[in-house]
């Protein structure tokens, strides 16, 4: 397939941020702010910088080795056949349940409008319309991505600029200073729940980060390694400095005992400030970034399911493409999977938005573990010391076996809490799925050959 480079490096900043900030964060923010108390901007700079050696571990591999579906391909060249059918199938299964995770905050999002509707119909509904549009096709993804992304930024700066001025009058003396949190988030300390909190904090923080791959799947439109590379720095930075100042204002508006995930504190805390039109305008906005999410992780799993086709991985009919190139029984696999996982979190006895962003942790966890390994494996094989590796990667090859131990470490935290330790054996029993459909479909390739 001849690659396309039509990807400028500032239209991939756009799709990076676009693919990664959603309801995830603008919803899912308020579980680990209960865990983690003010110790949660902690776990924040934490996870930037591991989100950081995974694209750098990337984006090394990728310029130097650019080949198509990278996600699985790399870990199959470098750690084996059965790494990379793991890795295509846990990316998938990931990008299913991120689709799951925005269709319900959006159905959230939407009772501050429609309070009597449920929240699993409303899910439904907002799933279909993506499946839908992706089956129809949108024209100049980029370009509108990149849209849906400058909404989302110009909300969080917003939100940032607001809150500020109206700390900077509290600390003036200003009467507005009353509509902030009386007692103050920060009266009970930066570790309200101690150091165990903040790592047990971390998976769903984790989450927040984890939609890299439209990033991954958008640098290979660019020709020139170090402008990816600065388009990853410029996206993991712009990440951090978004989520970081915006809970640290966040916190001077709700106590952090007080933060709920039946909707979003951003709202909250807006509705708080006597100004409702915002709090409006705001949930409108973060409707937006939670459709981008479903829409480019939807397209990312389409692909990565074709091209799990194309190698054995799945079966072939998954490849068919309509003449506008899209793969249409690809999507009816992954919109019955989507109804699957919303149908399954509905059932299950845990809350339903926690459950769906502590499962898909848990597989983006592995994901980036596989990653990094196969970083490791490449810079000792390749054996070219001059080859290009990203800023992003710095203090690699010890940086990155620490991050893995660290991947490992937040993995045990998540199991001290009961409803992570229930989306724990879920993933094992993905997992173990996975690695029998592996011993199935290596027995019918013998087989056919």
């Amino acid at each position: 397939m001849e690659q396309r480079y039509g990807v400028s490096e500032g239209s991939l900043v756009f799709i990076g941020v676009g693919g990664i900030i959603g309801a995830g964060f603008f919803l899912g923010c308020g579980l680990p702010i209960q865990t983690a108390g003010p110790s949660v901007l902690l776990a924040f700079v934490i996870a930037a910088l591991v989100t950081g050696q995974v694209i750098g571990a990337l984006t090394s591999i990728a310029s130097n080795h650019p080949v198509r579906g990278s996600f699985q391909a790399y870990p199959a060249m470098y750690l084996g056949k059965f790494v990379g059918f793991l890795q295509g199938w846990t990316y998938y299964l990931t990008s299913i349940l991120t689709i799951s995770s925005e269709a319900v905050a959006m159905g959230v999002f939407v009772t501050e409008w429609l309070p009597r509707f449920p929240v699993g119909l409303m899910a439904s509904v907002f799933a279909a319309i993506i499946v839908v549009i992706n089956a129809v096709g949108v024209q100049n993804f980029t370009r509108v991505e990149s849209i849906m992304s400058a909404v989302k930024i110009a909300a969080l700066a917003g939100f940032i600029v607001y809150a500020a001025v109206i700390v900077l009058t509290k600390w003036l003396g200003s009467s507005v200073g009353s509509l902030l949190a009386p007692a103050g988030s920060y009266a009970g300390g930066f570790w309200p729940t101690g150091f165990a909190g903040m790592m047990k904090s971390m998976l769903v923080v984790i989450f927040t980060f984890a939609g890299i791959g439209v990033f991954a799947t958008g640098m290979g439109e660019i020709r020139d390694p170090k402008q990816i590379d600065n388009a990853g720095m410029w996206t993991v930075g712009l990440l951090a400095v978004l989520y970081i100042a915006s809970i640290m204002l966040l916190l001077f508006f709700i106590p952090w005992n007080q933060v709920t995930t039946s909707s979003s504190p951003f709202v909250d805390a807006l509705r708080r400030s006597g100004i409702p039109a915002l709090a409006q305008v705001f949930n409108a906005a973060i409707l937006v970034a939670a459709f981008s999410v479903m829409a480019g992780s939807l397209y990312s799993a389409n692909e990565i399911l074709c091209s799990l086709g194309e190698e054995g991985d799945a079966p072939r009919f998954v490849t068919r493409r309509s003449e506008r190139g899209t793969p249409y029984l690809a999507l009816v696999v992954s919109a019955a999977c989507i109804g699957l996982s919303l149908a399954l979190s509905l059932l299950l006895p845990t809350n339903l938005y926690n459950f769906l962003i502590s499962a898909s942790s848990f597989l983006t966890l592995l994901n980036w573990f596989v990653i990094l390994c196969t970083f490791l494996v490449w810079r000792h094989k390749s054996g070219d010391r001059k080859a290009f590796t990203s800023k992003l990667a710095f203090g690699q090859p010890v940086s990155t076996v620490i991050t893995m131990l660290l991947l490992v470490v937040l993995a045990g935290y998540a199991l001290l809490q009961r409803d992570q330790r229930i989306t724990f054996y879920v993933f094992v029993v993905l997992c173990t799925a996975i690695a029998s459909s592996y011993l199935f479909v290596r027995r019918r390739a013998r087989v056919e050959s």
